[in-house]
């Protein structure tokens, strides 16, 4: 008889059968990935919510309501109470610095150079320096270019800047420019060009939107290229009428000169330019502060463009022309419902609600809940964002999208600030006859929005602008406040505020022993637990309540 087989069977293959399931194999994955790729990822699945047919709905959601602002105070608190430890940190660290540098002077000389300097470049992006550059640029020109919105031209004007214009002497003239033009319907324009033309020299302007870089080479226009160029937005309407203006001037004078362009933010100052001189020579944004200094662009051998920052609203003005002439303050201060509310205040509420394709609405609020909703701005939950559905609409009615039109006030006469002499003396050494034919082309060239279309707006009248560096208010720095605060003082002030907030939380826990007891020795615990520099949370206790009052409904014995 033969033995069995003891050795296993051996699991050697030849190099090509094995080759050959590594190849099925990996098709096999890429087929598995492409069906992946196909199906696409998970979603994830959204929270049902609270049925409509459910009873008490409104008071269940007013609850959960309540619930996110309570929490959103408390975090708002330790937030504070974090800041306050910063604050004494910094105060304990400068006092420190403050003695070691009474006993080195030479360091103390190197902290005050490095200190000058960061000052300096803080000083760029503030108030001061925008209000002393335009001054710079008013000094500088010859020609001052005051940039006008054509939806809102009387509240694009600043009497002080007029004033400073008119009273400077040295034969300074003051033209107005009408920008925005294809956003006002026709009959609007021409009744703004002949209001404001008894006044001072006023021409209608559209600027370019699409310009190449200066960094771009040009390249030979063939026959595609001139068709996608030649569009609207490219296309600039009233270049050929100011440069004649100018250069006319410049003849009459034998000289070369030096044109300012000022104007409230957004009016497109440095668009203006750009369009005069066909390249993207200056920096163009949204917001205030894009140009922070005094640009000189070079037209031609002649006139010499200076761009300027915009000119700063006084807070003495009313909430509509803050709303439309300074957003960014309005969005630091945080009171952008405020300003979406004057806005619809002196609007038509109909044409909004066809604008927007919005339903009726009873408060600003609601308005902006509708339309966040309409444009899918909505945060976690499925909770409307407010916030950048007013931030859109500031956008959108301080740049270059909505179309609307103020209507012409209803006296005629002159101007406070301004007398026939003054009017006489800038409409000289201009040709207003060929001004305002070159006007009428300009309006007959663009195309504007039908007036049932535009929106109609009721402006406020002048805008008050500050021009003085005194008139604005102090902006200190950091490193300021820590020099001038005395630390002694303040860490004496900051040890009181701790022992009275220890004795708050003391007595709030004795309160709650008297309802609760249980929940009192969690919290002691807590509290043991809890590091010396972190603020107690004082509202810990409301918010339990409130989550045991909510948890105290359900829909198994309720909902039927």
């Amino acid at each position: 008889m033969r033995r069995p087989k003891l050795k296993k069977a051996s699991k050697r293959m030849t190099c090509h059968k094995r080759y050959k399931i590594q190849k099925k194999v990996r098709e096999h994955n890429r087929k598995l990935r492409k069906e992946a790729k196909k199906r696409g990822p998970k979603k994830p699945k959204k929270d049902p919510g609270i049925p409509s047919a459910a009873p008490f709905k409104e008071e269940v959601l007013r609850e959960a309501e309540q619930r996110k602002q309570r929490l959103e105070e408390l975090k708002q608190k330790q937030k504070l109470a974090r800041q306050k430890d910063l604050e004494k940190k910094r105060k304990q660290k400068a006092k420190k610095d403050a003695t070691k540098t009474n006993k080195h002077p030479e360091a103390e000389e190197s902290t005050m150079k490095l200190k000058a300097k960061s000052n300096k470049l803080l000083d760029k992006n503030s108030k001061k320096s925008f209000c002393r550059e335009l001054k710079k640029v008013i000094e500088a020109s010859d020609i001052v270019l005051q940039v006008l919105d054509a939806r809102d031209p009387l509240g694009c004007r600043c009497s002080q800047v007029e004033q400073i214009v008119t009273q400077s002497g040295g034969n300074k003239k003051l033209l107005l420019v009408l920008n925005k033009i294809d956003l006002v319907p026709r009959e609007n324009l021409e009744k703004w060009l002949h209001y404001l033309k008894n006044e001072f020299p006023t021409v209608a302007f559209k600027s370019s939107m699409q310009l190449k870089d200066r960094s771009v080479q040009e390249k030979k226009l063939t026959k595609k290229s001139a068709r996608i160029d030649l569009s609207r937005n490219s296309m600039c309407f009233g270049s050929e009428c100011i440069l004649k203006l100018l250069r006319e001037y410049c003849r009459t004078q034998d000289k070369a000169i030096q044109v300012g362009v000022i104007g409230f933010p957004n009016v497109g100052k440095s668009s203006i330019i750009n369009s005069l001189k066909e390249v993207r020579a200056c920096t163009v944004g949204p917001v205030r502060g894009t140009t922070k200094c005094m640009q000189t662009i070079h037209i031609d051998k002649q006139i010499k463009m200076l761009d300027s920052p915009s000119i700063i609203a006084a807070p003495s003005n009313s909430a509509l022309t803050l709303s439309l002439r300074s957003t960014a303050d309005i969005e630091e201060s945080g009171k952008l419902i405020d300003a979406v509310n004057a806005i619809v205040k002196h609007c038509s509420k109909q044409q909004i609600m066809l604008y927007y394709n919005i339903p009726d609405f009873r408060n600003s609020v609601e308005f902006l809940t509708l339309l966040a909703q309409k444009r899918g701005m909505l945060k976690k939950g499925g909770v409307p964002d407010t916030e950048s559905a007013a931030k859109l609409l500031l956008y959108d009615w301080t740049g270059a999208k909505v179309s609307y039109h103020s209507l012409l006030p209803a006296s005629r006469s002159l101007s406070p600030h301004l007398t026939k002499e003054v009017v006489a003396e800038m409409q000289q050494g201009f040709n207003l006859e060929e001004l305002e034919k070159d006007n009428m082309n300009t309006i007959k060239a663009v195309k504007c929005p039908n007036l049932a279309s535009s929106i109609v707006f009721q402006s406020s009248g002048l805008t008050n602008g500050t021009i003085e560096e005194n008139e604005l208010a102090e902006e200190t720095s950091e490193l300021e406040n820590m020099e001038t605060s005395e630390a002694a003082d303040d860490l004496t002030e900051d040890d009181q505020d701790s022992n009275e907030e220890e004795e708050a939380v003391e007595e709030n826990i004795q309160t709650s022993s008297k309802t609760n007891p249980a929940k009192l020795n969690v919290e002691e615990e807590s509290l043991e637990e809890q590091p010396a520099g972190e603020q107690p949370p004082t509202l810990s206790f409301n918010l339990d309540e409130t989550t045991d009052q909510a948890d105290a409904y359900d829909f198994n014995t309720d909902y039927v």
